[in-house]
């Protein structure tokens, strides 16, 4: 497991948003230490409500850009909602500010993150957990950090009540692992190998792989999912042994890396430098962008067209990369709403356009083939940041979307 350090903000409903997301981040690995919570002024903009901010030590197998992914889904439902003002208030903030020894500076992740070497409450929240780390690529430590950013102890004081419910809450968790055995057995029913039938060739777990083929992450996780295909079967009446369903399992495992194969693309890769410098300043608009997506709630198909705007800045992007980033987010269990602010939040982090509109219609099978069964019902979702929050410049984004092509 790696070691991730991210760090806890709120300045809405602070003292239930702040707990709330320290149990939220269990999910996600395991919680090693948290530090005190300190009230701090909100950076950028005095006048607004005072933050509660502290930091969390987290392991985990989650690489640096899903954990990022998986922080932004709880920030999503906790009710954050990002737009162009950085210093809004908001229910929760999560940022991996320090990951192992990784340095990673992409457009989309900025690991060190650089606020930690200016803010003394970070600095000071960080050291309580890990006052040992060496900050990548060579020091100081996170306790040589506070030391020499060392700030006023009447400018970010403690929360005593808050801070002890979080240690409680972080060493319950501990001892709970500490205590739970490293695998657990779940029995469904059908699930015994002497139930089966004749055995599927291609998850016998005592036949071996071809000759100097080392098991890969992808095998153990296809014999999972397939496992748990068959179970299904059999649970809903169905003989999985049977010639027609005899590999299905399998098919299924194999679907499932191009349906859910967003959470494997790297997005530096996925960009690959494609910034160009321009003079241009009026809106750039791709619009009927097909896409194809599976809803979180059932696992079931739900698809449509979105259309993605900006206002350039100074640069923009080559035009392939816009139905990739769709595609990108897409290409995950999703909910409509979140999927259209993810392709937002990413164009806006990316660009840093004077303004981003996504607009999404989706069907979904969901509400089409079981539930309300209509058929004919569509979801329309978007989100606009920016210029595009001016309702003249959204007028002009809509006649250019019913322009012919």
């Amino acid at each position: 497991m790696n070691d991730a350090y991210i760090f806890v903000g709120s300045n809405i409903e602070r003292d239930k948003n702040y707990f709330d997301a320290v149990k939220r981040l269990r999910a996600l690995g395991k919680l090693v230490a948290a530090s005190p919570v300190y009230d701090t002024l909100a950076v950028g903009d005095d006048s607004l409500p005072r933050f509660y901010n502290g930091a969390v030590w987290l392991k985990t197998d989650l690489t640096p850009h899903a954990l990022r992914n998986a922080l932004r889904d709880i920030e999503h439902v906790m009710g954050r909602v990002r737009t162009t003002n950085k210093n809004a208030p908001r229910p929760i903030d999560l940022d991996v500010v320090l990951y192992g020894e990784a340095m990673i500076d992409d457009g989309e992740l900025q690991i060190p993150d650089p606020n930690i070497f200016e803010r003394p409450f970070m600095a000071r929240a960080l050291a309580h957990v890990n006052p040992d780390y060496v900050i990548p690529p060579d020091g100081p430590t996170l306790a040589e950090l506070a030391c020499r950013i060392r700030g006023k102890a009447s400018e970010m004081p403690q929360v005593p009540q808050l801070s002890e419910q979080v240690q409680t809450l972080v060493q319950k968790f501990s001892q709970e692992r500490t205590l739970m055995p490293e695998h657990t057995s779940r029995v469904t029913h059908g699930y015994a190998e002497e139930e089966w039938g004749k055995p599927m060739p291609e998850l016998d777990a005592a036949r071996p792989l071809a000759e100097g083929r080392v098991a890969t992450d992808t095998d153990t996780a296809h014999a999972a999912i397939a496992d748990a295909v068959r179970t299904i079967l059999l649970n809903v009446g169905e003989d999985p042994t049977r010639e027609g369903l005899l590999k299905t399992p399998e098919r299924v495992a194999r679907a499932y890396d191009e349906l859910l194969s967003g959470y494997q693309i790297d997005p530096v890769a996925l960009i690959n430098d494609a910034f160009f410098d321009t003079e241009y300043h009026d809106m750039v608009v791709v619009k009927d962008i097909e896409f194809f997506s599976l809803c979180e709630h059932h696992m079931l198909p739900f698809f449509g067209k979105a259309h993605v705007a900006y206002i350039p800045e100074g640069q923009v992007l080559g035009l392939s990369k816009i139905p990739r980033i769709v595609e990108m987010y897409a290409r995950r269990l999703q909910l409509q709403e979140k999927m259209t602010h993810e392709i937002a939040d990413f164009i806006q982090e990316l660009l840093n356009p004077r303004g981003v509109a996504v607009i999404v219609t989706g069907q979904h099978m969901c509400s089409m083939m079981r539930g309300v069964n209509k058929p004919d019902a569509k979801m329309v979702t978007q989100v606009m940041y920016g210029e595009f929050e001016n309702r003249e410049v959204r007028e002009m984004l809509n006649e250019r979307l019913r322009a012919e092509d």
